[in-house]
């Protein structure tokens, strides 16, 4: 599709075309990337969400996909957290429940602090999801070993980085627990004592306190309170190893990220912090080793 302007409106018309072929009467746009774009919409009388894929990239389609199935074993296995239902999907369209609350932020990366009870609900919640273990297991979309050796020829982990990674993966060992994958603040829906996840095209198995590393990630900058929440869930759980090692994957990940956007100061400054991050999740990893 286009770019600009008139490939917005191009592809919000197709949104609305496809909508309508669903019964739906489309509302407002709430949520625009360059993979899909999401609005609000009715559907006989009852206040829906439309997710149009607007990518023919295979990795993106594969993850909606997976995102299909993953309602689809809601459905037989309902997970212990607030979840959005699947009314409608063709091709590139899907259709859902539309679910109560406000997004805990609207960028990938927390705006200010948190408070502590809402920092409590978010981790209660992720905790919750952590330990619903459907039959079969879910995929696991991380390959430790394979992402260790990519960031290492990368050049953002160095020798001794391997080493310890692929250590501590191995001490590990093979056990995995559920994973929301991509719990960023817009995936995050706030409604009193209740949060809700969305968007699970990223949801799997993976080591424990995958999802604690990425929120920690996305909000430590800013929010101190989230941040103490979380390295004390972290202690209590008993999962500072995986932890870390998530942790150290995923920074790496986000710095590739960033380096990929314009440079403008909010990126710079980004950049900044999140290699002092960089640089403490090395050191704690192989701490982690020479102790052991």
């Amino acid at each position: 599709m286009a770019d600009g302007a008139d490939g917005a409106d191009d592809m919000f018309a197709a949104l609305i075309a496809r909508a309508a072929a669903a019964r739906v009467g489309t509302g407002r746009v709430v949520h625009r990337t360059d993979k899909a774009l999401v609005a609000t919409g009715r559907r006989d009388g009852q206040p829906v969400i439309v997710k149009l894929l607007t990518t023919d990239d295979p990795y993106w389609v594969g993850r909606r996909q997976h995102e299909l199935r993953m309602y689809e074993l809601f459905t037989d296995q309902p997970p212990p957290v607030r979840a959005p239902r699947v009314l409608y999907a063709d091709a590139r369209l899907t259709v859902l429940t539309q679910l109560p609350g406000q997004r805990l932020g609207d960028r990938r990366h927390l705006t200010g602090d948190v408070g502590p009870v809402t920092a409590q609900l978010v981790l209660n919640t992720l905790d919750a999801f952590a330990a619903w273990t459907p039959a079969p297991p879910l995929p696991q979309p991380v390959d430790y070993h394979g992402r260790t050796d990519a960031e290492h020829a990368a050049g953002l982990l160095d020798d001794a980085d391997q080493h310890a990674l692929h250590t501590l993966v191995d001490q590990l060992g093979p056990g995995r627990v559920t994973a929301h994958g991509d719990p960023l603040p817009a995936n995050l829906l706030l409604d009193g004592k209740h949060c809700a996840l969305i968007d699970m095209e990223h949801s799997g198995s993976y080591l424990p306190g995958y999802d604690l590393a990425l929120l920690h990630i996305v909000g430590a900058t800013v929010s101190p309170t989230l941040t103490a929440a979380i390295a004390e869930r972290v202690h209590t759980a008993g999962i500072v190893p995986a932890y870390c090692v998530n942790l150290l994957l995923l920074v790496c990940r986000e710095i590739r990220l960033h380096t990929l956007l314009p440079a403008d100061g909010a990126t710079t400054s980004r950049l900044a912090y999140l290699r002092q991050l960089l640089s403490k999740a090395h050191h704690d990893v192989q701490a982690l080793v020479r102790w052991a």
